[in-house]
């Protein structure tokens, strides 16, 4: 009988077509089901039927594995915090960031950051100079947040904080397993207000807890200043603004100030300068190197370098100059050092620099959070690749802060 019923499926067979028709939506069927039963169960593993929390559901493409690493266990612990978390109202959006960061946070990259909405806005406001902290930027050591500079004239460095010491607690609370930027803000507040803070000292092994009273952090990121026989100074506290435009039209006026002054020489002040914009630094480098020189070279992960030239004629390559860095310079200013150092361009005083060596590259997500990944390093014009292990190493070692802006005017004179 079936076998006849096959034979006889033909377009003319009028009994035959509704119930090949009816086995043809049957099969569809099956087969949607089966290719959406994976999202069926994942939306069923993230919503909650239970009036006692809240509804929501996960949106966007699910993978049951993803590069051979079945991460069915991210879903697994989802609906085991819904079934089993004893607080009955569950943020699922906080739980989304806190998974995206413990996933860039698994590349052990101190670098590498996830940041939430409110994270780059703060991030971006940093940038500018204007905010109300206390004046430093941290960085991550193991479980722990650390000052990486404390900018000049801010509380921070008021209170006597230093590169490299280590944040055990905040008011009181301990913030070991707490990433940079959560520590950021908690530690930031309305100025006039006042934080506590324990520190552990690596240096001399001593732990001490400071208070720092808030202030409103409004700086221009570079300063000019005459200082004595015919000797400048330009202080530069970040290479960054706004945007990169933004900080070389501020380095021009700089520049004007500086020729207007005609100087003898220019003491270049990178102390506690974490760094910022790559573009920035190599256009601050080509007012004082000339034409065709090497700035720096990135290498990306395939061991590809990209040479960086200097494509203009500056306006301060015959005046001496010296820097100025300490623990505290980090990043672009290593730029500049080094490439004033491989070029004998001027001398380079201080001490030994953070050696951050990488450079991270800013990517904007859908929802205002921004992903902050290190996917380059890069080298000075001979191709040294900084690290913290060999960062830069000043021709003249001088601890004193006092002792080096000494040294500065005497080099120069």
């Amino acid at each position: 009988m079936r076998a006849s019923n096959i034979k006889e499926t033909t377009p003319s067979s009028n009994n035959t077509l509704p119930k090949l028709l009816l086995w043809f939506i049957v099969f569809i069927g099956v087969f949607l089901v089966g290719f959406f039963v994976g999202k069926i169960d994942l939306e069923q593993i993230v919503t909650n039927k239970d009036s006692s929390r809240p509804d929501y559901i996960v949106n966007g493409d699910l993978k049951e594995s993803y590069n051979e690493v079945d991460v069915n266990i991210l879903w697994e612990v989802w609906r085991k915090l819904e079934e089993e978390y004893i607080e009955p109202d569950i943020d699922g959006q906080q739980l989304l960031y806190g998974a995206a960061k413990g996933l860039v946070d698994g590349l052990d990259d101190r670098y590498t950051t996830f940041l939430d909405p409110q994270e780059t806005e703060e991030y971006f406001s940093s940038n500018k100079g204007e905010f109300e902290g206390i004046g430093a930027t941290l960085k991550q050591d193991g479980d722990y947040v650390a000052v990486e500079s404390p900018l000049d004239g801010s509380p921070a460095e008021k209170a006597g904080l230093q590169p490299n010491d280590i944040i055990l607690e905040v008011d009181g609370e301990d913030i070991s397993g707490v990433n940079v930027y959560e520590a950021a803000a908690t530690i930031r507040g309305e100025a006039g207000t006042e934080v506590a803070l324990t520190i552990y000292r690596p240096s001399d092994s001593s732990q001490f807890e400071v208070n720092i009273t808030r202030g409103k952090i409004d700086l221009d990121n570079i300063v000019f200043s005459e200082l004595e026989d015919g000797i400048v100074e330009i202080k530069i506290y970040k290479f960054t603004e706004e945007s990169v435009e933004a900080f070389n039209r501020q380095w021009d006026g700089v520049v004007e100030q500086t020729l207007a002054a005609d100087p003898n020489g220019i003491v270049i002040d990178l102390r506690n300068n974490p760094g910022g914009y790559v573009a920035a630094v190599e256009y601050v480098l080509g007012e004082f190197l000339e034409k065709g020189e090497i700035t720096f070279m990135e290498e990306d992960k395939f061991g590809n370098r990209e040479v960086y030239e200097v494509s203009r004629t500056g306006k301060l390559t015959d005046i001496p100059i010296v820097v100025i860095v300490n623990e505290g310079s980090a990043s672009a200013s290593e730029i500049f050092a080094g490439a004033i150092q491989d070029h004998n361009r001027g001398q380079i005083i201080g001490m030994p620099t953070v050696g951050k060596g990488v450079e991270q590259r800013l990517i904007s997500l859908s929802d205002g959070s921004t992903l902050q990944v290190v996917f380059q390093k890069w080298l000075t014009p001979k191709g040294t690749n900084i690290s913290s292990e060999d960062p830069i190493h000043p021709d003249v070692e001088i601890e004193d802060r006092d002792e080096q802006d000494q040294k500065a005017l005497e080099i120069l004179k």
